[in-house]
């Protein structure tokens, strides 16, 4: 498998909110992965060098950090299997939009290692 296209019915968690301290899960981190793992369908995992949207449809559009939004979801995407391991990923798009009710697509896909090029 070379693409995983996913949409979940489900508001991302903020990192700020998913511990207490540096290394206790919060109650709201524990239901949010709880919810997240049940949408999310068992797919083949995509091995190697991949990329990742994540699209993020808010409520609360202004009050929230795009970028605390990635990581305890993109650490649940490797615990189901979609990729290996966080550290796979080459290339990242991420966006916010306003909408009347929380949810995200997230694609993950295959892609071939890069070079950086510096200008």
């Amino acid at each position: 498998m070379n693409e995983i296209n996913l949409k979940v019915d489900v508001k991302a968690i903020s990192i700020n909110k998913a511990f207490q301290g540096q290394r206790f899960k919060t109650k709201e981190c524990k239901e949010y992965e709880k919810e997240l793992w049940y949408q999310l369908p068992k797919k083949p995992m995509i091995e190697g060098e991949i990329e990742i949207w994540f699209d993020f449809f808010l409520i609360n559009y202004a009050r929230t950090d795009i970028s605390n939004l990635i990581k305890v979801t993109e650490d649940l995407l490797v615990k189901r299997g979609y990729f290996e391991d966080d550290r796979k990923i080459v290339k990242m798009h991420i966006s916010k939009e306003k909408r009347e009710k929380d949810m995200m697509t997230i694609k993950i896909k295959k892609t071939e290692a890069f070079e950086y090029k510096r200008k």
